[in-house]
Protein backbone atom coordinates (compact mmCIF):
# COMPACT_ATOMS: atom_id res chain seq x y z
CA UNK A 1 0.00 0.00 0.00
CA UNK A 2 1.10 3.47 -0.63
CA UNK A 3 1.26 6.20 1.94
CA UNK A 4 -1.71 7.95 0.34
CA UNK A 5 -3.90 4.87 0.69
CA UNK A 6 -2.95 4.53 4.36
CA UNK A 7 -3.77 8.20 5.03
CA UNK A 8 -7.16 7.90 3.27
CA UNK A 9 -7.96 4.72 5.22
CA UNK A 10 -7.02 6.43 8.49
CA UNK A 11 -9.21 9.45 7.65
CA UNK A 12 -12.16 7.16 6.92
CA UNK A 13 -11.58 5.29 10.18
CA UNK A 14 -11.39 8.55 12.15
CA UNK A 15 -14.60 9.76 10.47
CA UNK A 16 -16.44 6.57 11.39
CA UNK A 17 -15.21 6.73 14.99
CA UNK A 18 -16.32 10.38 15.30
CA UNK A 19 -19.79 9.59 13.92
CA UNK A 20 -20.16 6.64 16.29
CA UNK A 21 -19.00 8.80 19.21
CA UNK A 22 -21.61 11.45 18.39
CA UNK A 23 -24.30 8.80 18.05
CA UNK A 24 -23.33 7.27 21.39
CA UNK A 25 -23.53 10.64 23.14
CA UNK A 26 -26.98 11.38 21.68
CA UNK A 27 -28.18 7.89 22.53
CA UNK A 28 -27.03 8.24 26.14
CA UNK A 29 -28.79 11.61 26.44
CA UNK A 30 -32.03 10.24 24.95
CA UNK A 31 -31.85 7.22 27.23
CA UNK A 32 -31.42 9.46 30.28
CA UNK A 33 -34.38 11.62 29.21
CA UNK A 34 -36.54 8.53 28.73
CA UNK A 35 -35.60 7.26 32.19
CA UNK A 36 -36.55 10.61 33.77
CA UNK A 37 -39.87 10.69 31.93
CA UNK A 38 -40.72 7.12 32.94
CA UNK A 39 -40.08 7.93 36.60
CA UNK A 40 -42.10 11.15 36.29
CA UNK A 41 -45.03 9.18 34.81
CA UNK A 42 -44.86 6.70 37.68
CA UNK A 43 -44.88 9.53 40.23
CA UNK A 44 -47.89 11.16 38.54
CA UNK A 45 -49.76 7.84 38.35
CA UNK A 46 -49.06 7.18 42.03
CA UNK A 47 -50.42 10.61 42.97
CA UNK A 48 -53.58 10.05 40.90
CA UNK A 49 -54.05 6.66 42.56
CA UNK A 50 -53.91 8.46 45.92
CA UNK A 51 -56.63 10.80 44.66
CA UNK A 52 -58.83 7.89 43.59
CA UNK A 53 -58.41 6.12 46.95
CA UNK A 54 -59.71 8.95 49.13
CA UNK A 55 -62.53 7.79 51.39
CA UNK A 56 -64.70 10.91 51.04
CA UNK A 57 -65.33 13.52 48.37
CA UNK A 58 -64.43 16.33 50.78
CA UNK A 59 -61.06 14.69 51.58
CA UNK A 60 -60.00 15.21 47.96
CA UNK A 61 -59.42 18.91 48.65
CA UNK A 62 -56.49 18.13 50.94
CA UNK A 63 -54.51 16.62 48.06
CA UNK A 64 -54.09 19.92 46.20
CA UNK A 65 -50.49 20.79 47.02
CA UNK A 66 -46.97 21.23 45.70
CA UNK A 67 -44.10 19.17 47.04
CA UNK A 68 -40.91 17.34 46.12
CA UNK A 69 -40.58 13.59 45.67
CA UNK A 70 -37.33 11.66 45.59
CA UNK A 71 -37.17 8.82 43.09
CA UNK A 72 -34.06 6.98 41.96
CA UNK A 73 -31.70 9.37 43.79
CA UNK A 74 -33.21 12.42 42.10
CA UNK A 75 -35.77 15.02 43.22
CA UNK A 76 -38.92 15.75 41.23
CA UNK A 77 -41.31 18.64 41.72
CA UNK A 78 -44.93 17.47 41.96
CA UNK A 79 -47.89 19.83 41.82
CA UNK A 80 -51.43 18.56 42.31
CA UNK A 81 -54.32 20.91 41.59
CA UNK A 82 -58.01 20.53 40.92
CA UNK A 83 -60.92 22.38 39.38
CA UNK A 84 -64.43 21.79 40.66
CA UNK A 85 -67.18 21.68 38.08
CA UNK A 86 -70.66 22.34 39.38
CA UNK A 87 -71.39 21.56 42.98
CA UNK A 88 -73.92 24.30 43.68
CA UNK A 89 -77.36 23.40 45.01
CA UNK A 90 -79.00 23.99 41.61
CA UNK A 91 -76.31 22.21 39.57
CA UNK A 92 -76.86 18.75 38.15
CA UNK A 93 -73.11 18.19 37.85
CA UNK A 94 -70.56 17.88 40.61
CA UNK A 95 -67.09 16.59 39.88
CA UNK A 96 -63.45 17.58 40.30
CA UNK A 97 -60.78 17.48 37.63
CA UNK A 98 -57.38 16.69 39.15
CA UNK A 99 -54.18 17.50 37.30
CA UNK A 100 -50.76 16.29 38.45
CA UNK A 101 -47.71 18.03 36.98
CA UNK A 102 -44.24 16.53 37.49
CA UNK A 103 -41.06 18.48 36.71
CA UNK A 104 -37.34 17.83 36.93
CA UNK A 105 -34.51 20.24 36.10
CA UNK A 106 -32.99 17.83 33.58
CA UNK A 107 -36.27 16.94 31.84
CA UNK A 108 -37.01 18.72 28.59
CA UNK A 109 -40.76 18.11 28.89
CA UNK A 110 -43.16 18.46 31.78
CA UNK A 111 -45.23 15.35 32.56
CA UNK A 112 -48.93 16.02 33.16
CA UNK A 113 -51.69 13.55 34.00
CA UNK A 114 -55.36 14.35 34.56
CA UNK A 115 -58.37 12.50 35.93
CA UNK A 116 -61.92 13.35 36.89
CA UNK A 117 -63.62 12.31 40.13
CA UNK A 118 -67.39 12.51 40.45
CA UNK A 119 -69.08 13.36 43.73
CA UNK A 120 -69.80 10.33 45.89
Amino acid sequence: MTLVEVIVAMMLLVGVVLVLGGFSAKFAQASNQAHLVVLANEIAATRLDAVRQQPTYVALDTLARTDSVKADASWYGVRTQFIRVGGAVTDTLDYKIFTVTVTHPAMKKVVTKTTGIAAF
